[in-house]
């Protein structure tokens, strides 16, 4: 008597011995912090084992999951679809463990936030600590992404949750405004203009300018600022660019160009004698800052929970107050006309 053929194994099974889940945690870090060196400052490794690690991966699906190079890192679209699934599991296995706390009572689990840069805003900072307050278990995941960035990554789902500025709200995901802030122009303290108070909108025309990189801001969020740039005749093309505005901001202090600050966060730099606030001095630029979320998409509880905090604080104030730098106590016009000019320190 013959025996039955042996039994194949599906190519599901296969796959389900061949990964772990601690290569899929490892790439859902990768693929969320865009870069293998923050991913091995995220899961505390060395940046060797986190490429190793990612090339294994890649060896035993027997595709290639991201393009990576000394400046760049893009997911492919089989990277893309792997991230989707891996960050599913991620979910249930929060969900497995949040089922779990419920019998204590504890909200526990990461939250996984993706936030364009320098977003400031007491909200935020209240909203935060609120969430702590309720839930001081669960832990937060932010990677910092440029507006273009978190715009793709939601249109492909890799995101579900994120804040950024927005010039127009999308149709496929909901919208919810947490603030608007104004920004003005400045020089830093070796440019010609620092120190000047007799200044007009026409004192900046032909001046070098500082600004951020279009593809990558401006089309997106920014075109306020770009038309205010137009609007003082500021010199183009502009001396220097970056997508993140903790560099256009070093840049201005450099004396490089005048560029535009978020006046608010720019406050601290001109009560410090680092930067000089230029004219227009009336309410312009401004930007809007939205919490978007994807409702094909169901968060996690803890996620959730944080942006069920969020919606409790904004309801709770309203524009006007989340408007700044008026909201703040803060003048539209320049801090530096209130003190006398920077001193140069002696040799």
């Amino acid at each position: 008597m013959s025996r039955p053929p042996a039994r194949q194994a599906a190519p599901t099974e296969g796959l389900a011995k061949k990964i772990n889940w601690n290569l899929l945690h490892m790439f859902v870090v990768v693929a969320e912090m865009q870069s293998i060196s923050r991913a091995a400052t995220v899961l505390g490794r060395g940046q060797p084992a986190i490429s190793a690690a990612l090339k294994k991966l890649e060896e035993r699906l027997g595709t290639r999951l991201a393009a990576r190079g000394p400046t760049n890192f893009a997911l492919t679209p089989a990277g893309e679809v792997l991230y989707r699934e891996a960050r599913e599991i991620a979910n249930g296995i929060d969900r497995m463990s949040l089922l779990i706390a419920d019998l204590s009572g504890d909200l526990t689990g990461t939250v996984h936030l993706a936030m364009a840069s320098h977003m400031t805003s007491p909200l935020l900072n209240d909203a935060f600590a609120e969430f702590h307050r309720r839930h001081p278990k669960a832990t937060f995941l932010i990677t910092v992404m440029s507006s273009p960035e978190i715009m793709k990554a939601m249109a492909s789902s890799t995101i579900h949750f994120a804040i950024t500025p927005l010039a127009q709200k999308p149709d496929a995901f909901d919208c919810l405004q947490i603030f608007r802030e104004h920004c003005a122009f400045y020089c830093g303290p070796t440019h010609r203009l620092f120190g000047r108070r007799d200044l007009t909108a026409a004192d900046l025309r032909g001046e070098a300018s500082v600004s951020y990189y279009r593809p990558t801001a401006i089309s997106y969020t920014l075109q306020t600022i770009a038309d205010a740039h137009a609007d003082v005749q500021l010199a183009e093309p502009a001396v220097a660019v970056s997508n993140h505005m903790e560099e256009v901001r070093r840049m201005i202090v450099a004396g490089i160009g005048i560029g535009a600050i978020p006046i608010h966060i720019a406050a601290r730099d001109e009560r410090d004698g680092l930067l000089w606030r230029l004219p227009p001095y009336k309410p312009t630029m401004p930007v809007d800052v939205f919490m978007i979320t994807n409702p094909r998409v169901r968060p996690s509880r803890v996620e959730q929970a944080l942006i069920d905090v969020i919606q409790e604080m904004v309801a709770a104030r309203p524009l006007k107050d989340r408007t700044y730098p008026q909201a703040l106590g803060l003048p539209f016009t320049p801090i530096s006309a209130d003190r006398p000019r920077a001193q140069k320190k002696r040799s």
